[in-house]
C-alpha cells in the first residue's frame, strides 16, 4: 500500500504543472483584438466631439419650434390689489363736499395677441428652417468626420504597430550578426573595425526600437481618446487585399459629385441662406406690425367718497397697428451689417468649393498612387531579400563585409515598412475619396473591416 501511495504520489506530481496550466488557460482573461468596427462603435458612444455635434443638432432643432411659437397667440394674465385713504379736506364740488374714506379695489385682466403681419417672425421663420438644413448637414458631416477619424487612427495604429514589429526583427537580425561578429573577430577573421560597426548598428536598431514602441503607445492613446476606452490589441490587415482604382477614372466626375453633395459644401451652402434670411429679417424694422388683441378685465370697488362700491366687467377687441417711422438710422445699420455677413458666407462658401476641389483630387491621387506604390514596394520586398540572401552568404566567404548586410538588413525592413503604409493610405483615401463626394456610409466601414482579421 505504501508502495502504491507513493507511485500515485509521483504521478500527481508529474501532472501537477499540467493541472496548473489548464487551469491558467480556462481562468486567466482573454484578450480579443478589436475590430475597426468595435472602435468606430465605441467611437459613436463616446466620442466628445461627436457626441457635442449630436447635442447641437438637437438645440438647433428647438430653434424652428421657437420661431413657430412667436407666430401663435399669446395669453396673459394680471392682478392687482389696491388699498385707497381718502381724506378730503375742502373742495369746491358740493357733490364731494369733506370726509374721509377708506377702501379696497380688485383687478383683474387677461388679455390675448395673435401676431398678424410681422415680417420679422415669417423671416425668422424663413431662416430657423434654413438653420435645421445646416444642422442637418453638420451632423451628416460629423459622422463622416467620424469614420475618417477612427480609420485614421485605427490604420495610424496598425502602421505603428507594423513599424515596432519591423524594429524589432532588425534588432534581432543585428543582435544574431553581432554575435557573429564577435566570434569571427576572435577567431580572427574580421577585423575590428566590422565589429565596431556592427556593435553601433545594434545600438541603433536598439534606440528606433524605443521610438517606435513610444509611437505605437501614443497611437493607442488616441484610439482610446475618441472610443473612451482603452485599446490594447488591434485586428490585422490581410495579406491579401483587393486593390481597385477609382470608378470612374475621370477625376473630374468625382470632382463634380464633390461639389455638389460633400457635405461641408451644403452646410456652407444653408449658411449663405440663413444669412440672406438674416437681411430680410432686419429690413421688417421699417415695416409696420399689426396685432389683433382681445381684452377682459373685471374691477371690483369695496367703496368710494360716494359712499357705494362698484363691480365693473370690461371686455375690448382691437386692431393694433405700429408703424416705425425714424429709429436714428439704426435699421439701416442692421441691414448694412447682414448683407456684410452675407458676403462673409458667400466667400466661406466660395473657400470651401476650392479646398474641396482640391481634398478630392488629392484622394483620388492618393488612391492611385498607393495602388503603384504596393505593387512596386511589393517587388522591391523580393528584390531585397535576394540582395540580403546573397550578401549574408557572401559575407561567411568574406566576399562582403558585416556593413554590408547590415545594410541589406535596413533596406529590406524599410521597404517592408514602405509596402505596409502604402496599403494603409490606398484604404485611407478610398475613405476620403468617398467622402468627398458625400458619400462615405458604416457599409464602406464594414466592407473595409472584413480585410482585417
Amino acid at each position: 500500500m505504501g508502495t502504491l501511495a507513493y507511485r500515485l504520489a509521483e504521478k500527481l506530481r508529474h501532472c501537477l504543472p499540467l493541472f496548473v496550466l489548464f487551469f491558467l488557460v480556462l481562468f486567466s482573461p482573454t484578450v480579443f483584438a478589436a475590430s475597426l468596427m468595435d472602435v468606430y462603435q465605441l467611437a459613436q458612444s463616446n466620442d466628445p466631439s461627436f457626441q457635442a455635434a449630436h447635442f447641437q443638432k438637437l438645440a438647433i432643432n428647438e430653434g424652428r419650434k421657437q420661431a413657430i411659437a412667436r407666430m401663435l397667440p399669446t395669453v396673459a394674465g394680471s392682478a392687482e390689489y389696491t388699498q385707497t385713504t381718502q381724506d378730503i379736506k375742502s373742495s369746491d364740488n358740493t357733490v364731494f363736499g369733506a370726509g374721509k374714506t377708506d377702501f379696497d379695489t380688485k383687478s383683474y385682466s387677461l388679455t390675448l395677441t395673435q401676431p398678424i403681419f410681422h415680417w420679422d417672425l415669417i423671416a425668422g421663420y424663413q431662416q430657423s428652417k434654413a438653420e435645421n438644413l445646416r444642422a442637418e448637414a453638420e451632423y451628416t458631416m460629423a459622422v463622416q468626420d467620424l469614420m475618417v477619424q477612427v480609420a485614421d487612427l485605427y490604420l495610424q495604429a496598425l502602421s505603428a504597430q507594423d513599424q515596432l514589429v519591423f524594429v524589432r526583427s532588425e534588432e534581432t537580425a543585428v543582435a544574431k550578426h553581432f554575435e557573429l561578429a564577435s566570434g569571427r573577430h576572435e577567431m580572427g577573421l574580421i577585423p575590428v573595425t566590422d565589429l565596431h560597426d556592427a556593435k553601433a548598428r545594434l545600438a541603433t536598431t536598439q534606440a528606433k526600437t524605443i521610438a517606435a514602441q513610444n509611437l505605437l503607445d501614443d497611437a493607442l492613446q488616441a484610439l482610446q481618446e475618441v472610443a473612451g476606452e482603452p485599446v490594447e490589441s488591434l485586428s490585422k490587415l490581410q495579406a491579401e487585399i483587393f486593390l481597385q482604382s477609382p470608378d470612374p477614372i475621370d477625376v473630374g466626375s468625382w470632382i463634380e459629385g464633390a461639389l455638389k453633395q460633400n457635405p461641408s459644401i451644403e452646410v456652407q451652402k444653408h449658411a449663405v441662406t440663413v444669412a440672406r434670411k438674416e437681411v430680410s429679417r432686419q429690413r421688417s424694422g421699417h415695416y409696420p406690425n399689426l396685432d389683433l388683441i382681445g381684452r377682459y378685465n373685471s374691477q371690483e370697488t369695496e367703496g368710494t367718497l360716494f359712499g357705494g362700491g362698484s363691480e365693473i366687467d370690461t371686455t375690448d377687441i382691437l386692431l393694433q397697428l405700429n408703424v416705425p417711422i425714424f429709429q436714428g438710422g439704426y435699421v439701416n445699420s442692421r441691414v448694412r451689417e447682414a448683407k456684410h455677413q452675407l458676403s462673409i458666407a458667400r466667400q466661406e462658401l466660395i473657400k470651401q468649393e476650392r479646398a474641396i476641389e482640391r481634398q478630392t483630387r488629392s484622394a483620388y491621387l492618393g488612391v492611385n498612387s498607393a495602388i503603384r506604390q504596393v505593387e512596386a514596394f511589393n517587388q522591391s520586398m523580393v528584390s531585397s531579400q535576394l540582395a540580403l540572401e546573397a550578401k549574408q552568404e557572401g559575407f561567411l566567404s568574406g566576399l562582403f563585409t558585416s556593413l554590408a548586410v547590415l545594410d541589406a538588413e535596413r533596406d529590406l525592413f524599410l521597404v517592408k515598412q514602405d509596402y505596409a503604409q502604402a496599403r494603409y493610405d490606398y484604404l485611407l483615401n478610398s475613405l476620403k475619396l468617398k467622402y468627398a463626394t458625400g458619400s462615405l456610409s458604416e457599409m464602406d466601414l464594414t466592407q473595409l473591416d472584413q480585410w482585417f482579421r
